[in-house]
């Protein structure tokens, strides 16, 4: 037998295993288009007529059954000098296999082992088959945790563990990792050792009286099984994404709206029940723009002087002694009088005024809008210009009587010039 020849209906596709029970091959089947599991027995199985009706009538029984933990059988009989049988692909690993690669199985994992193998000898007892080998090799573990018997209807090779015998051997090698016997017994779980002596009794009588009893048994010498403590659910990322927007958009929210009520409350007019005085025109009197405050402070004695009536032309000027006239005392300026500002009417508050943010101050305050610091007022007039003051005009020097001047010249009393 070579890949990618007929055999019979089926295409040698791959080899799976070869071995003294003959061989394994994952095949297509032409006739139903699906691959499936072919096992060939050695050609020497044809030879004995008494193993080939064995052969006929127990896989005939096997193919009726329909057990879960039992892989089932879609065709098998006899083609040229080879007996066979074919079972569906399944998608899990050898038993075998796993104790090799990880080691000893968990006393809980291991029982369930049993359990679901024991389902599966009751299973073929009850369908009329007496003995139904049972070992690590012909046992199929699936990725989600089932346990499927293989093989099942073949006659038992002499020597090959098969009952309650085959079963305890199995939960042997899942406790201990080790094939039973070994050289070398490994101990067992603390409460199994005597499960284990029991199945494996030399007298048969002394053995479980079914693989059903075995499994209960094995269940009750296991120790209790903690039960596993569930996590919290974890809050989805997209939840709690959707949480911190919503906080975010809330929070902003806030803040806009405190933005808004202070720009509105602060771009207003002052308080109306606060009066800022404004000093009055009327009570200073009018100023002329020509006057300085220099001049008025500070009059010259021309101004002091009240003018002189000249004499009659008829008569003669008579020598006078001078006459030093007394300067007029000015009354110092006085500023405007400061107007009390009304009180509020009873009952009226002054508006609240929110604080502004760091960085910004009201402009002007104390309520004026939020601004950053030496900004203009939002509602400020443009400046004016200030025209500068026109120049004082000096001030009308009055000429002295004939035989007077200026003493001292330009504009000091007149008096008689002095003597030589």
């Amino acid at each position: 037998m070579q890949v990618g020849a007929l055999f019979g209906r089926y295409r040698l596709d791959r080899s799976l295993t070869v071995d003294v029970s003959g061989e394994v091959w994952a095949a297509f089947d032409t006739v139903t288009s699906r691959q499936v599991v072919v096992r060939v027995l050695p050609p020497d199985a044809t030879e004995d007529d008494e193993f080939c009706q064995r052969f006929e009538r127990d896989v005939g029984i096997a193919a009726q059954i329909r057990n879960p933990h039992i892989v089932p059988i879609h065709d098998f009989g006899q083609i040229g000098n080879r007996l066979f049988l074919a079972t569906p692909t399944t998608q899990g690993t050898n038993l075998r296999t796993i104790l090799q690669t990880t080691g000893p199985m968990e006393v809980s994992r291991a029982v369930g082992v049993v359990e679901q193998l024991a389902s599966a000898l009751e299973a073929v007892g009850a369908a009329g088959l007496v003995e139904q080998e049972v070992s690590p090799a012909n046992v199929i573990v699936q990725d989600g945790g089932l346990i499927q018997l293989t093989d099942v209807g073949l006659p038992t090779i002499l020597g090959a563990a098969s009952g309650v015998y085959g079963l305890t051997c199995v939960l042997y090698e899942c406790l201990t990792g080790e094939a039973f016997p070994t050289s070398a017994v490994p101990t067992p779980p603390v409460g199994m050792a005597a499960v284990i002596a029991r199945g494996t009794a030399v007298d048969p009588a002394r053995r479980y009286r079914s693989a059903g009893e075995l499994a209960a048994a094995a269940r009750v010498a296991a120790p209790p099984q903690q039960p596993a403590v569930e996590p919290a659910p974890a809050t989805p990322p997209i939840d709690r994404n959707r949480r911190l927007i919503v906080a975010g958009l809330a929070l902003a929210a806030i803040i806009a709206v405190a933005i808004v009520g202070g720009l509105i409350i602060g771009s207003g007019t002052s308080s109306p029940h606060v009066a800022v005085p404004t000093p009055s025109s009327s009570a200073a009197g009018p100023v002329s723009p020509s006057s300085s405050p220099t001049a008025m402070a500070n009059p010259t004695a021309a101004e002091q002087v009240p003018p002189v009536q000249a004499p009659a032309p008829t008569q003669a000027p008579v020598a006078e002694a001078p006459i030093q006239e007394e300067a007029i005392p000015t009354p110092a300026p006085q500023s405007p009088p400061v107007v009390p500002a009304p009180a509020p009417p009873p009952g009226a508050f002054a508006p609240q005024v929110l604080p502004c943010y760091p960085g910004y101050e009201h402009t002007p305050p104390p309520d004026g809008p939020c601004l950053p610091p030496g900004s203009p007022p939002a509602n400020a007039p443009a400046p004016v210009p200030v025209p500068a003051p026109a120049p004082a005009p000096a001030p009308q020097v009055l000429p002295c009587y004939p035989g007077y001047e200026h003493t001292p010249p330009p504009d000091g009393p007149c008096w008689a010039p002095a003597g030589p």
